[in-house]
């Protein structure tokens, strides 16, 4: 007997548009499920339709006249007067109760579809900020309308807070955390009655009012991965130019590295595990056949050297004309012309500081500011688009060591610089052992930052204040910091806020880095659907056409 099944993907409104790719996860999922015989149905939020939907007409055109005031402000040094940021607090709110409206719509669609199928399960994916909560009054209508059906929920936020979750909710019958392509296809035997969830690895249950947490599993061979499954019939919203047709293809997964701040390590576990390079290109180039696309990102958080290298190489063999992005190796010693040849376009370096102390006290990195320059430098001559991503200010950062990251940035010159402020992630070594660091959290951080949310119409400083201290220093002392490093980056003519994945969006819709980085701000500040689908269309149309 076959499951049926509904996936939902509700991130609250896209911000970018590297934002509306189709989600490579529930694709992975999806194929879990069909490859043992069970149906199921993609139901993806995350669209040019949704910003029309969530920002409605009459608030985008006041949104518009006053983003086009704050740029001229911004030219006087004032990008927001007094007048302007009442505004974007009403119009804030107002777009709140509206989201709300249709929120309820969307749990209708969703109840619908539920019904039309006989839903077994529903699974929900769970990100970080608006979409948490979303989700979970999503799934709170859907219990009361289908109280047989069981609810399951997994992503990013389940890794980040574990059992936390059930602290703020108990609608889910069970969480998923870490790789989810076996669970899924237990928990459907779970669905029908042929297993209990203490049969099913990687999840977190109640029972009995016990919190249970069963055993870590992982895919040790990624051979083994089912392939992602993109057809309009399970994933709907990949028809026409609602998704941007960039594609993540999962090579690697797991890191040999212990970065103080991160928990990849422990989703994805301490040493790499590959894909064989020739199915991984097969992969590719299927994909790029049925999708007709020639974009795609390398979705390991630490593709291995000797991986990329042998990926590149056959890429060329097969003479296969694709565009490509990444994470890059601030350790160096990659191929840098090898890979431009074979259609890397742009890398993604984790910098964090140009401090050497840093690195080795506050990162745990082992990397070598040399290396550093070195990685960036070689990648730029090589004709490679290069982000440097920084954590500003870092624990124990001081005018000195922010003065060394701001002197690497300005020797190497990238082509765009991400900064991120200094998160504390549940489960990390920097949450761990947050006194050595100099953090100070408040009583109730979890929950707070299980609910926290970027207000995207409002300047950071107007953002909910973080729930913690980094060595005394406030949320608005925090801001005024990373505000300070990206306007000196500016100053000197380096372009901050755009990533890899924009830079290759950019690069294939023929605009500049610093067109794209505007552009993206205005259309998703103002809501402007218009721009955004006819980007998406533009980009689909390109990477159709696309020959190296």
């Amino acid at each position: 007997m076959a499951t049926k099944s509904i996936l939902v993907n509700f991130n609250g409104c896209p911000s970018t548009v590297d934002s509306l790719m189709p989600d490579n996860g529930l694709a992975n999922l999806a194929g879990s499920l069909l490859e043992e015989g069970h149906k199921t149905y993609i139901m993806d939020f995350s669209s040019v339709d949704i910003i029309r939907r969530m920002i409605p007409d009459d608030i985008s055109k006041e949104l518009s006249i006053i983003y086009e005031e704050s740029m001229a402000d911004s030219k006087a040094k004032s990008q927001f007067t007094k007048n302007s940021l009442g505004h974007l607090l009403k119009l804030d709110q107002e777009l709140d109760g509206h989201k709300q409206l249709e929120l309820l719509k969307i749990t209708n669609e969703i109840f619908d579809k539920a019904t039309h199928i006989g839903a077994d399960f529903i699974g929900f994916k769970l990100w970080t900020g608006e979409g948490f909560e979303g989700s979970v009054k999503i799934a709170k209508e859907i219990k009361k309308k289908l109280p047989d059906a069981k609810l399951f929920a997994g992503g990013p936020h389940v890794d980040w807070f574990m059992e936390n979750i059930f602290e703020y909710t108990d609608v889910f019958d069970a969480l998923a955390y870490g790789e989810g392509e076996e669970t899924i296809k237990l928990l459907s035997d779970y669905a029908e009655g042929k297993c209990k969830l203490s049969d099913v690895p990687n999840i977190i249950y109640q029972e009995n009012g016990k919190i249970i947490i069963t055993s870590l599993k992982r895919i040790e061979d990624l051979n083994l991965l089912p392939e992602p499954v993109y057809d309009e019939l399970v994933y709907p919203a990949m028809k026409g130019d609602q998704k941007i047709k960039f594609i993540m293809i999962d090579e690697s997964r797991g890191c040999p590295n212990s970065c103080y701040f991160c928990i990849h390590p422990q989703k994805s576990g301490n040493k790499w595990r590959r894909r064989d390079p020739f199915r991984t290109i097969d992969l590719i180039e299927k994909l790029s056949h049925q999708l007709d696309t020639h974009a795609f990102r390398m979705a390991g958080s630490n593709t291995p050297p000797n991986l990329r290298k042998k990926l590149a190489q056959e890429l060329i063999r097969r003479q296969i004309k694709i565009g490509y992005a990444g994470f890059g190796h601030v350790k160096g010693n990659e191929d840098y012309d090898l890979l431009h040849e074979s259609g890397c376009l742009s890398l993604a370096f984790g910098v964090e500081s140009g401090s050497q102390r840093i690195l080795d006290q506050d990162m745990n990195k082992r990397v070598k500011v040399e290396q550093i320059i070195s990685a960036l430098t070689n990648c730029k001559h090589a004709g490679i688009l290069s982000v440097a991503s920084i954590i500003v200010p870092c624990p124990h950062d001081n005018d000195t060591t922010i003065k060394e990251t701001l002197d690497l940035l300005i020797k190497t010159r990238p082509d765009s610089v991400t900064l991120q402020l200094p998160g504390l992630i549940p489960g990390a070594y920097w949450y761990k052992n947050k006194e050595d660091f100099g953090f100070d959290i408040t009583n109730d951080y979890i929950i707070k930052s299980m609910l926290y949310r970027i207000k995207l119409l409002l300047p950071p400083m107007l953002w909910r204040p973080l729930p913690y201290k980094l060595n005394g220093k406030t949320h608005s002392q925090l801001i005024a910091i990373a505000e300070s490093v990206a306007s000196e980056l500016e100053r000197n003519d380096i372009l901050t806020g755009i990533g890899d994945f924009l830079l290759l969006i950019g690069k294939f819709i023929g605009v500049s880095a610093k067109e794209m980085r505007d552009l993206n701000r205005r259309m998703f500040f103002v809501g402007d659907h218009v721009t955004v689908g006819g980007v998406v269309k533009s980009f689909n149309d390109h990477s159709q056409a696309y020959r190296g």
